[in-house]
């Protein structure tokens, strides 16, 4: 939360996405309420739906920063977050 709050919160040219690996609607749901995400969850059944099916994420948690393209820029928490900056 804390990196989110310094470099993506406020920022109009990024947008953070989770992508809930959790088969339960509800657990995904509730995790994210308890961990007190502000941003959109997109759960396992929809990320084909949302366009995410060539991202989904192998490990949690997964970091790929995507254009508005829909090409990946870069892999990975730090770099991800280097490139942001």
């Amino acid at each position: 939360m804390k990196q989110y709050n310094k470099d993506i919160l406020g920022n109009d040219k990024a947008e953070l996405i989770h992508a809930s690996l959790d088969s339960s609607e509800d657990s995904a749901e509730k995790w994210a309420a308890k961990a007190q995400f502000p941003w959109l969850t997109v759960l396992d059944k929809d990320i084909k739906r949302a366009g995410l099916e060539k991202f989904k994420p192998r490990g949690v948690p997964g970091y790929i920063l995507i254009d508005k393209e829909g090409n990946k820029v870069a892999e990975g928490k730090t770099a991800c977050f280097a490139k942001i900056k």
